[in-house]
């Protein structure tokens, strides 16, 4: 073998073995981020949201709280944004504050381009639903593996603590986008099922679907 060839092969081996590498890392965050979800039965924090309208070249800012448990969301807009999103199993209810009106509706995954803050619900079964590359030490981006919504793209970035999840970046297919951060999580604190049901006032009016 001559020495071009040579340093050919070598230079095939660094790289496929650079790629064993990475992969196995990537593999070991993907089970690390599962396993440390696993073990938060309920978490409840606040969030900041910035939501990138590209055909409008328009942003919107929202902040709120936000509380987990199972399969179980409540997402709370403050400000002049008031409004409260339920996520109850298969139950979506979406109450605006201001109008006094609620919409109930069946929630599935079609709805996950609205509402990506249901994948807080199953970050312990990603594999499951997404394919997943890892693109730098704490950056994980998922495609999913069938149509949710008009989802394109979730950008995970993580970070070490009790929540392991730091923010998620949602872009669609016409690229619009809209990323959350969360901080002041809390974990495991007993939260009571009762938060995550809506219970209309006397007042409401409700529309089903």
């Amino acid at each position: 073998m001559n020495s071009k060839k040579r340093i050919f092969f070598l230079i095939l081996f660094f790289f496929c073995l650079a790629f064993v590498n990475f992969s196995s890392a990537e593999e070991n965050t993907i089970t690390k981020l599962e396993e440390a979800y696993k073990n938060i039965n309920d978490a409840q924090g606040r969030f900041s949201q910035i939501s990138y309208l590209r055909d409008l070249d328009k942003t919107q800012k929202f902040n709120g709280r936000f509380f987990i448990k199972g399969d179980k969301i409540r997402w709370q807009y403050t400000g002049d944004f008031p409004q409260v999103i339920y996520i109850n199993k298969k139950t979506l209810t979406v109450y605006d504050k201001i109008r006094k009106q609620a919409i109930e509706s069946t929630f599935d995954e079609k709805k996950y381009g609205q509402l990506p803050l249901a994948l807080l619900s199953r970050v312990s079964v990603l594999k499951d639903d997404f394919e997943i590359s890892q693109i730098s030490k704490d950056t994980l981006v998922l495609i999913p593996k069938s149509k949710m919504g008009n989802i394109r793209k979730i950008e995970l970035t993580l970070e070490e603590g009790d929540f392991p999840i730091k923010s998620l970046k949602v872009t669609d297919v016409q690229n619009n986008t809209v990323k959350v951060e969360f901080y002041s999580v809390k974990i495991n604190k007993n939260l009571r099922d009762s938060i995550f049901k809506f219970v209309p006032q006397k007042d409401d009016t409700i529309l089903r679907y």
